[in-house]
């Protein structure tokens, strides 16, 4: 099975394979058709029939905290984003756990990897906090002064902001959208926040589109809702971002060196905005919402990635039991959310054939994965059978969906079971490169991995799961212990748990009942009281301030 790449290794740069990372924004578990979903995922479902489908891959049940491990390969606690902080100054800290920017002196894969003779590219979202505040000082410092309560803005300040972006973070080539979210629909004339390396980008209006551009409030409409309902030339996100990627991708397979890109897509993230056609289309598909939420686990099941006979929550609540108003508003947002997927599908589909079309494609390790799941707005329905939501650490927020794919390398058309989380991409990538991971950088001793290389499970051997994987988001704490038993410290939104005396903990046997049905923190005490002393020393270890003392100084943060 590896003969054309003994050990992984090689001096010679030809022979080294290329990393294709794919990242989509929000995804549910179950979203595409080889996980059990509705959803047209073809593109997709061709790729896990080629690769290997992950059941157990954990992110870090948000955004930015996933993205800053996937990046670095340690706990996002160590690079500024724990406890749930994310890259915008809006929700940055005075800690360095929740800092919300990349520091300098944690290497990035594209750093290490372009180390290593590599050519790194990428497209998309970043969300790793950074600005351009020093060359616009006056323009950008009353917001940053207004954002940032109790700290200075100094010189050394913006040029850490400068130093976070992703061309001086060791991509060479990208094309990308700093902040969370914002419009995916730009037309002609329209003010937007895309750059080419440091400079504005240019967008190309490739696309013809009659656009739907959801909002359910007068503040969103405003931001979001301009686009509704027109027609004509279109830059979409998804496909802008592509046509960029595949462009860098041409570009450099005419070079002798292998190529690293990282093409993080920004749907189906809010806002929700889709080509009408394809929103339609899913309406029609979402007459009984029930019946989705049932057939997913059905399909998950016949999948051979949800065991059968075992409880599932059923947190219908959003689909069955509101009025029929607001239950229409949430069969409209979930089919958005299936058009966006549908568009990524779709995207990563060019991108594949990008590859073939250079002659890269047999030289490629292609990954595929969500950085969490479904997000609040539409429920546990796209996350089905897996209860809660993203930001939340029950298993349908930090569990994903995940693919990985390399003709010859990893067998074709396989389920790995072992417990892989995103944290493990580095030292994984590291290892399939023959790159080394520096003992010193910038002239600091930087944090080794804390994931671990799972190039074994790759190969279709079983490895055996790390002894804890660690989750902490405002307020709410877990961890999974080899890979069976999961504590959870205050699970749910902070301010609901606040309200209820004392400290709510659930334990759950993830073997037996991977829905989490079942609370065993009655029958397992000393089991409680090992794992929270673990959690304990997690916490410390890794500086997470308690979330009590940050909304002192962010009092809407929870919200």
């Amino acid at each position: 099975m590896l003969t054309a790449l003994i050990s992984f290794s090689s001096s010679a740069a030809d022979a080294k394979p290329n990393i294709l990372i794919i990242l989509s924004d929000d995804a549910g578990y179950t979203d595409l058709g080889s996980f059990g979903g509705e959803i047209d995922t073809p593109h997709l479902d061709q790729l896990a029939k080629q690769g290997m489908r992950f059941s157990h891959f954990y992110s870090n049940a948000r955004c930015s905290p996933t993205r800053a491990s996937l990046l670095t390969g340690v706990d996002a606690a160590h690079v500024g984003f724990g406890g749930g902080v994310v890259g915008d100054w809006i929700r940055e800290f005075p800690f360095p756990a929740h800092r919300g920017r990349m520091p300098y002196e944690q290497p990035l894969i594209s750093e290490i990897l372009g180390s290593n003779g590599y050519q790194t590219l990428m497209v998309g979202k970043w969300h790793l906090g950074g600005s351009y505040i020093k060359n616009n000082p006056k323009g950008m410092s009353d917001y940053w002064k207004k954002t940032h309560p109790g700290m200075e803005l100094t010189e050394e300040e913006m040029e850490q902001d400068y130093l976070a972006l992703p061309p001086q973070r060791g991509f060479q080539k990208s094309f990308v959208f700093h902040g969370a979210q914002g419009n995916l629909f730009f037309t002609p004339g329209d003010n937007h926040n895309y750059f080419e390396d440091n400079q504005k980008a240019k967008l190309e209006y490739n696309y013809n589109y009659k656009m739907h551009c959801y909002t359910n409030n007068a503040f969103n409409k405003k931001r979001y809702g301009g686009c509704h309902g027109k027609s004509g030339k279109t830059f979409y996100a998804t496909d802008g971002m592509t046509d960029r990627a595949i462009e860098m991708i041409h570009e450099a397979s005419k070079k002798n060196e292998p190529f690293f890109m990282y093409a993080a897509y920004r749907a189906p993230h809010k806002p929700l905005q889709a080509p009408e056609d394809l929103v339609q289309k899913y309406l029609k598909r979402y007459s009984d919402l029930q019946k989705i939420a049932d057939d997913r686990h059905k399909g998950l099941v016949a999948a051979g990635i949800f065991p059968k006979g075992v409880e599932r929550a059923n947190n219908n609540y959003l689909w069955t039991k509101q009025e029929k108003e607001k239950i229409e508003k949430f069969r409209l947002q979930a089919a958005l959310h299936a058009a966006m997927m549908e568009k990524i599908d779709e995207n990563v589909g060019k991108l594949i054939q990008g590859l073939k079309d250079s002659g890269e494609y047999e030289n490629t390790l292609v990954m595929y994965f969500s950085d969490n799941g479904a997000a609040a707005h539409i429920g546990d329905l796209m996350n089905a059978p897996y209860k809660g939501v993203k930001a939340l650490l029950w298993e349908g927020g930090a569990r994903a969906h995940a693919i990985a794919a390399w003709p010859g390398v990893i067998p074709a058309n396989t389920i790995s079971d072992d417990v892989v989380w995103v944290g493990d991409i580095v030292p994984t990538v590291l290892e399939i490169t023959d790159t080394q991971f520096p003992e010193k950088f910038r002239n600091k001793t930087p944090r080794k991995p804390d994931g671990r290389s799972v190039v074994k499970t790759l190969k279709g051997k079983k490895m055996a799961p790390p002894e804890a994987i660690f989750f902490n988001d405002k307020g709410q704490q877990s961890v999974i212990y080899q890979g069976r038993w999961k504590l959870l410290i205050e699970p749910g939104w902070y301010l609901q748990t606040l309200a209820k005396p004392g400290i709510v903990r659930e334990l759950y046997d993830l073997q037996n009942d991977p829905g989490e049905t079942n609370n065993l923190v009655d029958k397992k005490p000393e089991l409680v009281k090992k794992l929270e002393a673990m959690c304990k020393k997690w916490k410390a270890e890794n500086k997470i301030v308690e979330y009590a003392k940050r909304i002192e100084i962010r009092p809407k943060d929870p919200y």
